[in-house]
């Protein structure tokens, strides 16, 4: 459940203030130590407080750790009144909470598993757009920002995912009109990643098939991903677009 954070004080108010959704591991992880070495409070919402992402907290009081259940609907809304309710301000949001998973391994299960990729991929990111935006508005920064992570299958589907690329479709389309609705104070994007990192459970024979079909034949690493978010975040005359991070795959 949510806690409170420490008492803000002057100093800390001004500090400029992450949520990154999906904290706990790969990308939401990298990016949570990102912000914190560059000095931001980083509010990571996660579904345990374990790992390294628990660690960091031992080592980093602007550090706070939410935990919450993305497919409860009630703690969704819990956690929005939480910062509401003990940050003045919220500066930028990720997007970053995702499922990927194969459509034939729910064959037995559709419809949870689809109800469950629109509620991570698509309900969740509106919930907080529409519930945070207010925060959002009283940006320290030039501008409030918001990032989707999508994926380049959202532009060119993968039948063998066609349940998860079209709720990422779903979240780009969002992007989308929450640009449309937030602008001028709050900043808009997408960003959708190619081979970034593989997972565990991909075979060599895996991976060598995906690069060998990518322009750049390399893991692009979590570091790319964090280039592509600073320079959205530096560049104030970006909105409602979706960069590409996939190494050329996309046109493969």
């Amino acid at each position: 459940m949510p806690h409170s954070p420490a008492t803000t004080s002057s100093a800390t108010a001004k500090q400029p203030v992450a949520l990154i959704t999906g904290a706990g591991r790969r990308l939401g992880l990298h990016m949570s130590k990102a912000f914190l070495a560059q000095g931001w409070r980083v509010i990571a919402l996660t579904r345990k407080r374990e790992g390294e992402l628990a660690e960091l907290a031992g080592q980093y009081s602007n550090l706070d750790i939410v935990e919450f259940d993305a497919l409860s609907n009630s703690n969704v809304n819990a956690v929005i009144e939480y910062v509401q309710g003990n940050y003045q301000h919220l500066d930028f949001l990720l997007h970053n909470a995702s499922i990927y998973e194969r459509d034939n391994a729910h064959e037995a299960d559709f419809s949870e598993f689809y109800d469950a990729l629109y509620q991570i991929h698509m309900k969740l990111p509106a919930a907080l757009n529409r519930g945070l935006s207010g925060l959002l508005e009283k940006t320290v920064r030039p501008s409030g920002n918001i990032i989707h992570i999508t994926d380049i299958y959202a532009s060119n589907p993968n039948q063998e995912y066609a349940l998860y690329c079209s709720t990422k479709a779903g979240l780009e389309n969002l992007m989308l009109s929450f640009a449309k609705r937030l602008a001028p104070k709050i900043r808009v994007n997408a960003i959708q990643p190619g081979p970034i990192k593989f997972l565990p459970e991909h075979s060599s024979n895996e991976q060598a098939q995906v690069l060998s079909e990518t322009l750049l034949p390399i893991e692009g690493g979590f570091e790319a991903l964090e280039k592509g978010i600073e320079a959205i975040l530096a560049n104030e005359y970006i909105t409602a677009t979706v960069l590409k991070i996939d190494g050329g795959r996309s046109v493969t």
